[in-house]
């Protein structure tokens, strides 16, 4: 079955694309007919739909798709069908899904008729309610929150975003009053408006969460936080710890250079560079690069070990920033945060207590609790490859284990004060510029 085969396919790429939660799957009918309702924001919608449902959806599709070449074909043999959306002439398309109903199938359509305005439901096209009406078929709404901003309208190609997919509980008419009120249209109406009001309690807020985020990019960047001021205190006690320890004539290039240059990006970025989403996620992940390029000066000047894995946490590391790019801005700034601190006091504790692996231990052991403490979308994976790395560099050294104690303390310290005292913060800004969906609205 061509449906089955492309979900095979789409989910991985679904995965890597977009961050896609699902929820209510369990409203949706074993077997029997049911119409599958939802809003139209994207193109993604009817993949999106389909993908967590383990039964064949048919659903109705523009026909103007049916024309593209190969798209045409492939959306057919999926089990789509064509609907002219033209006022009047979709009657065809009607008398096709009342036969995919009344054959016990499942129905997807879109009530809107077409891509829909990042907005919540207004009126809507009546053919659900008719097919509802005629058949006994139970509605089940979908909300899809977030497509708008994977795949804006006038946009050619989708981006990374977080979406919600919520299934509700299905709408089961009354067997008498669809009987008697077959042909009434006021009675269609009620039925549509039913829809769209289960749709919309969703919808709303995902609409307004999305808002502000968008609004939250557009703003001017953030003055230069606590944490973007630990490269500063950690090049003045560099310098006094390299002249004391006579390193100072030979590394003081490598304890500066890297340091400025951070901090003219960072003058750059408050006075010339034009607030947006891509400036923004750089300014967040800067300190990550920032460790990676002076990383070495800095270990030479404290005459302290660089470490025996350095290849293996640098790549552990970023493969565990890359699902932040899924994540809200709020999150990635406190695992940036995080990583932070678990390093820069990790070169702290190499001075009393130095270990080839202390730093890594530090900081891939911070990044495993921090994803799990916080929910990260892939923190299953992260944490093997953590583990993996971890556990595969532990076996490859001789040096004694006992000291690293003091790093795994440190990177459960770090995360005690990110949830403690770090995360009040982080709410408090996000109720105050964002306005997210609470569990009363979903």
């Amino acid at each position: 079955m061509l449906q089955q085969f492309l979900k095979t396919i789409l989910k991985p790429l679904f995965r890597v694309l977009f961050t896609v939660e699902y929820h209510g799957l369990q409203h949706i009918p074993e077997s029997g007919a049911v119409i599958l309702a939802g809003n139209h924001p994207s193109y993604l919608d009817p993949v999106l739909v389909m993908l967590p449902v383990k039964r064949q959806i048919r659903f109705m599709a523009w026909d103007a798709l049916f024309k593209v070449p190969l798209l045409g074909q492939i959306i057919r043999a999926a089990g789509a069908f064509p609907v002219d959306i033209r006022k009047g002439k979709g009657e065809a398309a009607f008398r096709e899904a009342l036969r995919v109903l009344n054959s016990g199938d499942a129905l997807g359509i879109f009530p809107e008729g077409q891509r829909s305005e990042q907005a919540a439901m207004g009126e809507l096209r009546t053919g659900v309610a008719r097919l509802a009406v005629d058949t006994g078929a139970p509605i089940v709404p979908i909300t899809i929150g977030g497509a708008t901003r994977a795949w804006p309208k006038w946009k050619l190609l989708p981006r990374s975003a977080k979406i919600i997919v919520r299934y509700h509980p299905p709408i089961r008419l009354d067997e008498n009053e669809r009987l008697a009120r077959r042909a009434d249209k006021e009675y269609h109406q009620e039925v549509m408006q039913l829809v769209a009001q289960r749709i919309n309690r969703s919808l709303t807020p995902a609409i307004r969460g999305g808002q502000g985020y968008e609004k939250w990019y557009r703003r001017p960047p953030s003055h230069i936080r606590s944490y973007e001021w630990s490269p500063l205190l950690a090049s003045l006690i560099t310098t006094l710890v390299a002249h004391r320890r006579g390193t100072l004539a030979q590394t003081w290039l490598g304890i500066v250079l890297p340091v400025a240059l951070y901090y003219l990006y960072l003058a750059a970025d408050l006075a010339l560079i034009p607030p947006s989403r891509l400036a923004k996620w750089i300014r967040n992940s800067m300190p990550i690069w920032l460790i990676l390029a002076w990383h070495y000066p800095l270990t030479s000047a404290l005459a302290v070990p660089a470490g025996a894995r350095n290849l293996w946490l640098a790549g552990a590391a970023l493969a565990a920033f890359f699902p932040f790019f899924y994540e809200d801005y709020f999150s990635l700034q406190k695992f940036v945060r995080g990583v932070v601190v678990s390093y820069y006091v990790s070169l702290w504790l190499q001075l009393g207590w130095p270990h080839e692996l202390g730093t890594l231990v530090a900081v891939l052991l911070f990044i495993t609790l921090f994803v799990f403490w916080d929910h990260v979308i892939y923190r299953g994976l992260i944490a093997v490859v953590m583990c993996a790395v971890t556990f595969g560099s532990l076996w490859f050294s001789s040096e004694p284990k006992l000291p690293l104690l003091a790093y795994a303390v440190l990177a459960l310290a770090a995360n005690f004060y990110l949830q403690a005292f770090s995360s009040i913060a982080y709410d408090i800004r996000r109720a105050g510029d964002v306005s997210l969906p609470t569990a009363a609205d979903t």
